[in-house]
């Protein structure tokens, strides 16, 4: 399977792209493209987000001015640049572009316990706009699903608090995956993950995270040695 390293390179007003093909093992350096001057609140020429990283989705990349203020996107299949202003709703907030089931690109933000989608949409002239779908408050169903399924004099229950936030890590297929805290934390203070379905906007509890780092949801083939198994994991199969 072939693939490509994408780099963007940027300096105080431009950007360029640089390709790697694992086909051809060649590197490929795209011309300068100028974007709109970024804020500066500094004197160093680093106006794109680096915690964030890119964004993909259907064959585009994303990445953010640390201003929040634009987001320059990079087609993959004619590697053309362009830079739209981000809707007013996504400053000072945590969000990641994505697809939604149905494979439209949408736009999932955090804000407190409140979580928004835009969807794309494009003009008969081709500008691009983002559109707000929906806003949905989760704090109480939040606080249902943390402690779902634990009894009262269950240890867990002492890792369960009331969360002031959710943060989006990830959208991916039509789900959008959730932290109740950032990524950097004292790895002893509870932390959840949490899927949320964007058909269905149903909440699950995944795990409890005990690190603190930066992760990157993905998804893997179902292992061969637990295909037929409906669920049944036996010790005994493994002895």
């Amino acid at each position: 399977m072939s693939f490509l390293v994408v780099f963007l390179v940027h300096d105080e007003s431009r950007v360029r792209a640089v390709v790697f093909s694992s086909s051809t093992r060649e590197r490929k350096i795209h011309p300068w493209v100028k974007v709109p001057a970024p804020l500066r609140s500094d004197d160093h020429n680093q106006w794109v987000q680096n915690a964030v990283g890119s964004m993909q989705a259907n064959g585009f990349m994303y990445w953010v001015y640390e201003d929040q203020m634009h987001r320059v996107s990079l087609d993959t299949a004619t590697m053309r640049f362009s830079v739209v202003e981000l809707p007013q709703c996504l400053r000072n907030t945590r969000f990641d572009v994505g697809e939604t089931n149905d494979g439209a690109t949408s736009i999932v933000y955090s804000d407190q316990l409140n979580i928004g989608v835009l969807m794309q949409t494009r003009d008969n002239d081709g500008v691009e706009r983002w559109l707000l779908d929906r806003v949905v408050p989760l704090g109480s169903e939040l606080a249902r699903v943390l402690r779902c399924g634990l009894d009262d004099d269950s240890v867990l229950n002492d890792l369960v608090e009331n969360p002031d936030e959710l943060i989006v890590l990830a959208v991916r297929d039509g789900y959008v995956y959730l932290a109740t805290s950032s990524m950097y934390h004292d790895p002893r203070t509870p932390c959840w993950f949490l899927s949320l379905c964007l058909e269905t906007m149903k909440l699950e509890r995944l795990f409890r995270r005990a690190c603190d780092n930066v992760v990157h949801p993905s998804i893997m083939e179902w292992p061969h040695c637990l295909v037929g198994n409906y669920g049944k994991f036996a010790l005994e199969d493994a002895l």
